[in-house]
């Protein structure tokens, strides 16, 4: 009996997903303690859905072209590469907004196939991820900050949030949802590897409402691209395809996503 405990304090211990980032000094004017603190915070809302998952050490660096930036490439040491593009490394809510959403380029896009016109999709559910972030942080910092006199920090994570979740954002050019998809779909899918910002905004506030449902969903998102072969199928084949992959408990959540572009799945 002893023994068997054992094993489940181990399988426990073992289960907790481990990030090491480093951090550049490079063109950041920060404290870089504080700064991998955070992005850390902002990796585990996310990565603590994927416990069992192995996450190569994380390099930040700056960004040399004004947005951040998931690099395809490795860094000097194997290590998985992330541009951030912050003004002067002190504003926590922007760090966490934009490694938020890079670190979910890393479980998505990491040693997987493009996802071609559907790269918008991934784009989407990076940008919700980031949202959740923020919305987590806000709770979390209220009540357990990485240091106490950060504690004051956690409203301006949840604010930072809205100046994207701006109920507007519901009905993009006063359209409902799934009449504005169907007039930009063609648009979203033209944009290959950087979709138009712009456009796909309107795409993650819908995926965030369904993801602020049930936040365990976000363990889903990593199985987009998993031995895709032929990127340039359609939304609704990519989207079933996803669905068919998925462990059965996720399958749901795939269905509310396609439904909520007006592209409900078979059973």
């Amino acid at each position: 009996m002893k023994k068997y405990l054992l094993l489940i304090i181990a399988f426990s211990l073992e289960a907790q997903p481990k990030l090491d980032i480093r951090l550049t000094h490079k063109g950041f004017k920060t404290d870089p303690e504080n700064f991998q603190v955070v992005c850390k915070e902002a990796a585990m809302t996310i990565a603590k859905f994927y416990p069992q998952r192995r996450f190569a050490p994380i390099l930040i660096t700056k960004a040399d072209n004004a947005f951040p930036v998931h690099l395809d490439q490795p860094g000097p040491k194997g290590e998985t590469q992330i541009m951030l593009s912050i003004a002067d490394g002190w504003m926590w809510n922007q760090i966490v907004y934009q490694f938020a959403h890079e670190f979910t380029h890393v479980l998505i896009n990491a040693r997987q196939p493009s996802a071609g016109p559907n790269h918008w999709i991934n784009e989407a559910f990076c940008e919700a991820a980031s949202y959740h972030a923020l919305k987590q942080l806000g709770k979390d910092w209220e009540q357990n900050p990485p240091y106490p006199n950060w504690k004051s920090y956690a409203k301006q994570h949840s604010s930072y949030a809205d100046l994207y979740l701006k109920p507007s954002n519901a009905r993009p050019d006063g359209l409902e949802f799934k009449t504005w998809f169907r007039q930009y779909e063609k648009a979203l899918r033209m944009g290959q590897r950087f979709p138009k910002r712009d456009l796909y905004k309107y795409v993650s506030y819908q995926f965030y409402q369904i993801i602020k449902e049930d936040p365990q969903q976000i363990a889903a998102i990593a199985y987009l691209n998993f031995g895709l072969k032929n990127p340039g199928i359609s939304t609704h084949q990519y989207l079933s395809r996803w669905k068919y992959i998925l462990p059965v408990k996720h399958k749901v959540f795939a269905d509310k996503i396609s439904v909520t572009l007006g592209l409900p799945l078979h059973p």
